[in-house]
């Protein structure tokens, strides 16, 4: 975000600072708040300071602004009240410039009021530009984003579902309903109904997997059908329920995770919790459950080779609640890093960064609402520093390979010399696969591993080695791969 005065001259600058004030701000301190009118311009001379906006949450930034760039020049000019507040992210010196003293240079120095209101519209219509490029991007991906079936009636194939899924359903339904009248009655003891109730479950699902690969062409009226026959039992389970009505109507593992992580197994009616344990120990759930544990031992191991007194810099890219880095301040001893977390979902990181300040370690984290779809097409308004880790743990899920590209691009251009990049990518041959897309709906964009090779050998990581490995359940696979240390000579 450039917010400097593009055509002011050197002596412009040394006339409008010999006027100014210089005041300093210790980290986190507001220096000018929202909705407030601003009675000064102010220029960054020290430091780095963020942008805030009260609907993104407390400690979230929506922009940086380095030195020399200027702010609250709108509000001060406009007599309107600020629509951002502007916080010191370090210790910071600012150059305030007051209505009396800029009103006089204005008036007295002969053209310096011409190039000033010249350089305001400049940034005025650069901001407009950037939004409409913005916009338009946005458009542009909806159209070429991914195309999942939104509708499930008219399915090709509808009247041709096989004779033995059409069975095996009917089997389901019965045997679910049988089971439900021995819990009423108190006829079997809750360990056999549970063995019982996942048999039959997992008898559907790996019966619906072999039609679906025996006949693929009609393979989402095969789904359909299954989808609309069991709905009335899956929903009895509260962590089925709450998955499918996911917030945002996107794949969103974050909040998955949170679900399987904060509550226990409960349902509706007599079947319901049996069905919601039985959903929480398919390997999908497990893995969301505990991937965290990839990204702190790798962590972990960085610490071991990290030789710098400041803290090891990380950033996880769609980082949502950022769980797994939020409990590594739970710990006796916290590592010693500082984490950028970026997501463009206000209220999960919101939510992360009151978690961080409530407990006082908001110095060791960053958070930045900012869209990595947007950060893959270089549209992008926060740049951070380089860091000795990037990771993502669901963002590779939803980009499609040009933009997987991008990004691994972006990534590489902000990874310190000798820096890793780690990288989840839901595994094509995930055992779930099946009963993610047809029954929840969880339309994401799945991988092998020669698929993430190709893409690391088509972005600036090119040949380096990568390490691709799968989760003990085979529903994820990790890529590793470590930045070519760049020789000056």
């Amino acid at each position: 975000m450039d917010s400097r005065l593009k055509y002011l001259t050197i002596e412009d600058y040394s006339v409008l600072l010999e006027q100014a004030q210089v005041a300093t701000y210790k980290q986190h301190d507001v220096i000018l708040k929202e909705g407030r009118l601003s009675e000064a311009i102010y220029l960054v001379r020290q430091g780095t300071v963020r942008i805030e906006r009260a609907a993104t949450g407390r400690d979230v930034a929506i922009a940086f602004l380095e030195p020399g760039e200027v702010f609250g020049e709108v509000s001060f000019l406009e007599g309107v009240p600020t629509t951002d507040a502007v916080i010191a992210q370090e210790d910071v010196e600012i150059f305030v410039i007051n209505q009396a003293q800029l009103a006089g240079l204005l008036d007295t120095k002969p053209g310096l009021s011409d190039r000033f209101y010249q350089s305001l519209v400049h940034n005025l219509s650069s901001r407009l530009q950037q939004t409409s490029s913005l916009v338009s991007h946005l458009m542009r991906r909806v159209r070429i984003a991914p195309e999942y079936c939104g509708y499930r009636t008219g399915q090709t194939g509808q009247n041709e579902i096989p004779p033995e899924l059409v069975s095996e359903t009917e089997l389901f339904k019965k045997n679910l309903s049988s089971i439900e009248q021995l819990i009423r009655h108190r006829e079997i003891n809750e360990l056999d109904a549970q063995i019982q109730i996942d048999k039959i479950c997992n008898m559907l699902i790996s019966t619906l997997r072999e039609q679906i690969i025996e006949e693929p062409e009609i393979a989402q009226a095969i789904g359909t059908f299954i989808f609309r026959e069991t709905f009335p039992f899956f929903m009895l389970s509260s962590f089925l329920d709450r998955s499918f009505r996911r917030p945002g109507g996107y794949f969103s593992d974050s909040y998955i995770t949170e679900l399987l992580s904060q509550n226990e197994p409960e349902g509706d009616g007599y079947l319901g919790i049996y069905l919601d344990r039985w959903i929480r120990s398919r390997p999908t759930c497990l893995a969301l459950k505990y991937r965290g544990g990839i990204i702190t031992e790798t962590i972990k191991h960085l610490i071991h080779s990290w030789t710098e007194s400041t803290p090891l810099p990380i950033a996880s890219i769609a980082s949502g609640s950022a769980s797994e880095i939020l409990n590594l301040y739970f710990q006796a001893e916290p590592p010693n890093i500082h984490v950028t977390c970026v997501d463009f979902n206000h209220q999960e990181i919101s939510s992360a960064a009151s978690i961080a300040h409530k407990w006082g370690f908001q110095d060791h984290l960053t958070f930045v609402q900012d869209n990595f779809f947007l950060m893959a097409e270089g549209y992008s308004q926060i740049d951070i520093p380089p860091q000795k880790m990037i990771y993502s743990v669901s963002m590779a899920n939803c980009l499609c390979d040009r933009e997987f590209i991008r990004i691994l691009d972006w990534i590489y251009d902000h990874l310190l010399p000798d820096g890793i990049v780690v990288l989840a990518n839901l595994h094509a041959a995930n055992p779930d696969r099946i009963l993610l897309e047809h029954i929840l709906e969880w339309h994401s964009i799945y991988r092998f591993a020669k698929d993430l090779e190709s893409l690391f050998s088509r972005s600036k990581f090119r040949s380096l080695p990568l390490s691709i490995q799968s989760d003990e359940y085979g529903v994820e696979l990790f890529v590793i791969c470590k930045k070519a240390w760049v020789s000056s000579e």
